[in-house]
């Protein structure tokens, strides 16, 4: 081999390297999909699809407490740092008949804005964005079974966080679609307490599952803007998450999978607020994070989309959990 034949080919292996270098943290099919990476969109989607994989596994732990439900008042208080007081006689099952004896309580507050990602529970109610002051999760168990509060009955739930704000209202979590978390607000008879001394909320709830202390940010609709991510093609609603965290404001917007832009795309937003836009995507074994930060409406007529472009890079489940932590 001369001399030009043998440069030739270490340049072109020296090329091929460095290639392989750059794009060794970008998507890669897996071995045998001759097709490329899977680009589809679903109208539908399944339980069994990669992007409901994700959600379970960014799901946080939940250790459960247990107590005795009889005729005596019993006082819960969570590691997470919420306390629920349950009344006499407080549970029943499903089908409404009395349970006594020892039941599970699994309690949680998420206040920071990475666990709302992880549990995929946005300020959003109806499409209206929200500032929370806490989000709580509690279910009884008894013998694996789910209960319910006794007709009449109410939990107290009280919890701490600083500072106190007197704008906050009580919200329930609407789980009837699956796919579009939202929060409803409790009617006018149910309110949240401030107890200043301990800096807390306090509030009464008739309801189980998640409780929210929320208010609806309010902002002038003729200034806003949809916030849009551009990403690489194999970044599907069958594989990828998207939300929008708020920097100052305890506030995560969930931006939803359109089928015909082939985009995820915001709720209308106030314009002019510092925030980051978080992708997270699971494609085979492998995760991929992307995180870029913006200012709502920024360099953009008011009635314009916002597009985000995003190039999101392979990490561990450890590593995506990590960066979550720090929103």
């Amino acid at each position: 081999m001369n001399k030009k034949n043998i440069l030739f080919t270490l340049l072109a292996t020296a090329f091929f390297l460095s290639s392989c270098q750059k794009d060794i943290d970008r998507f890669v099919p897996d071995p045998g999909q001759n097709s490329g990476p899977d680009t589809q969109w679903y109208s539908t989607i399944n339980d069994s699809m990669q992007v409901n994989v994700l959600r379970r596994n960014l799901l946080m732990e939940n250790h459960p407490d247990s107590f005795e439900i009889n005729s005596n008042t019993a006082v819960v208080n969570s590691s997470t740092g919420v306390t629920c007081t349950f009344p006499p006689n407080s549970c029943v099952t499903e089908t409404g008949v009395a349970v006594t004896g020892k039941v599970y309580a699994e309690i949680m507050l998420v206040k920071k804005k990475g666990d709302m990602i992880r549990m995929d529970k946005p300020t959003v109610s109806t499409d209206r964005m929200l500032i929370s002051g806490g989000e709580v999760f509690i279910r009884i168990t008894q013998g694996g079974h789910e209960l319910r509060l006794a007709p009449n009955v109410k939990v107290e739930v009280k919890f701490s966080d600083t500072p106190l704000d007197p704008n906050m209202k009580l919200f329930y979590g609407d789980e009837t679609n699956p796919d579009r978390f939202s929060w409803i607000q409790f009617d006018t008879s149910f309110h949240v307490g401030f107890l200043t001394q301990s800096s807390s909320y306090q509030f009464s709830s008739n309801k189980l599952h998640w409780i929210n202390c929320d208010y609806f940010y309010n902002f002038n609709t003729s200034q806003q803007v949809r916030v849009a991510d551009s990403l690489p093609v194999n970044y599907t609603n069958a594989n990828t998450v998207s939300y929008l965290v708020f920097n100052t404001l305890r506030s995560v917007i969930r931006l939803y999978g359109d089928v015909n832009t082939k985009r995820f795309i915001s709720t209308t937003l106030p314009i002019g607020l510092q925030a980051t836009l978080v992708v997270v995507s699971k494609q085979g074994n492998d995760y991929y994070l992307g995180h870029e930060g913006l200012v709502t409406g920024a360099q953009l007529n008011i009635s314009s989309e916002q597009v985000v472009k995003l190039s999101p890079v392979k990490k561990s489940l450890a590593d995506v959990e990590a960066y979550l932590s720090t929103l």
